[in-house]
């Protein structure tokens, strides 16, 4: 049928964003018009069946970065099962039940993945990256409006989970959170609106190799 999108072939698109700039909800969007599934909050739950760490501790510390000394261990990718994972602290058994997470249902499916450095993770896998950023007043309008909120507690929010968000983003990453080097893609939502940004990341897949088509 006309206006119909259908997917060329094995397609995952991350999605980076800075909070209170829309980036969950355009990925949101973007899963529904392909027909494929958004993992955010489900790849919490991926992650605790891998792991077996509970969902809500997962939820609540995901991403605080790991200590530096450990990452220059060269464990990155080390297994957590078993009694190995006494030797790991609570943020680096999050990182890498999330990573086990990302990379098995990459590659099993179709998908959008919400945060977590899976544009890094994936890098070398063929995933389409796209970062959202937006201005500081749109982003403590949606912010409060959001959680109900006044506009200096929405500030002092946005300014911890961004610090937080790239903290942990540059701690397992060669290049910069939000940085044009780390992605294919950056957009404003506060330039082009939440469903432009949608559209404008349709159109940007239709032209890469297997992409999408609109029929």
């Amino acid at each position: 049928r006309k206006g119909m999108i259908k997917i060329m072939e094995h397609m995952v698109i991350c999605i980076g964003r800075q909070y209170g700039s829309g980036g969950r909800e355009i990925g949101e969007r973007l899963a529904q018009k392909l027909g494929i599934n958004c993992y955010d909050k489900l790849l919490i739950k991926k992650a605790a069946e891998i792991s077996g760490l509970n969902e809500e501790y997962i939820s609540r510390e995901e991403e605080n970065p790991a200590n530096p000394l450990w990452l220059l261990s060269g464990n990155i990718f080390a297994d957590t099962a078993g009694i190995g994972a006494a030797f790991y602290s609570g943020n680096e058994m999050i990182y890498n039940a999330e990573k086990a997470a990302i990379e098995q249902i990459s590659g099993q499916e179709s998908c959008v993945i919400i945060g977590r450095s899976a544009s890094q993770i994936l890098r070398d896998k063929g995933c389409f990256s796209v970062f959202i950023y937006a201005d500081i007043y749109d982003r403590l309008a949606r912010v409060s409006a959001r959680n109900g909120i006044d506009e200096k507690e929405a500030s002092e929010r946005i300014r911890k989970i961004d610090k937080m968000r790239q903290r942990y983003f540059d701690a397992y990453s060669a290049t910069g959170w939000g940085k044009a080097e780390s992605y294919d893609m950056l957009l404003s939502s506060s330039r082009f609106g939440v469903e432009s940004c949608t559209e404008l990341i349709m159109n940007a897949l239709s032209m890469t190799k297997g992409g999408v088509s609109h029929e």
